[in-house]
């Protein structure tokens, strides 16, 4: 009874550490990359061009969430050392995004090579199955059902960026797909934060 007692209290206070938004800004921070280096290239840049562009704005992002999970969000919660089962299920979450993005890119890539609209659009189901299974990875290793969700959404915006782009023809269609979830992920991680803010208050020593 002590020992699932113990669990209880120790899960509670971890899911506590991502109740700041900082989920959904990394995901609103992934959309960005990957709808900001296509709309400079469809605005008549290169693709590498595009690409070092874009890289500081969102290592730029990174570091801004990072430095306020460390120097605001720690601060409130203070510092806890997590079960042993806990930090083994962690240090195996890495794996499964590795390993899933490699193969989401190498199929992805062998089938969009050739660019005829059947094999673009086959091309696309390791791009959608790569967030689901990333997602769902994180929502069991973190316990946290709301990835599940987000899973799900992140894998549809890449096809229905495709669907819209063959009814609405526009070099901008896929890029807003993109771009309009990542700023939505950024606004909810804002709200998130902010509800934070007023439920912890900094420890003092």
């Amino acid at each position: 009874m002590d020992t699932l007692h113990e669990k209880t209290i120790e899960r509670r206070v971890f899911t506590s550490f991502f109740r700041d938004g900082s989920v959904e800004a990394f995901t609103g921070i992934i959309l960005l990359q990957l709808g900001l280096p296509l709309l400079f290239s469809r605005s008549g840049f290169g693709d590498m061009e595009s690409a070092l562009f874009t890289l500081p704005i969102a290592l730029i992002l990174l570091a801004i969430v990072f430095l306020v999970r460390r120097l605001v969000v720690t601060p409130r919660l203070g510092r806890v050392k997590f079960l042993h089962e806990r930090r083994r299920k962690l240090s195996k979450l890495i794996i499964v995004p590795i390993l899933t993005l490699i193969a989401g890119a190498i199929a992805g890539y062998i089938f969009t090579g050739n660019a005829s609209p059947k094999n673009i659009f086959v091309g696309l189901i390791p791009f959608s199955l790569s967030p689901i299974i990333v997602f769902s990875a994180a929502a069991y290793f973190l316990d946290m059902k709301r990835l599940y969700v987000y899973g799900t959404i992140v894998s549809l915006i890449l096809p229905l960026g495709k669907y819209l782009e063959t009814i609405i023809i526009s070099k901008t269609t896929l890029p807003a797909t993109l771009l309009i979830p990542a700023f939505v992920f950024l606004g909810i991680a804002t709200f998130f934060f902010v509800a934070f803010l007023r439920k912890y208050h900094e420890t003092r020593v």
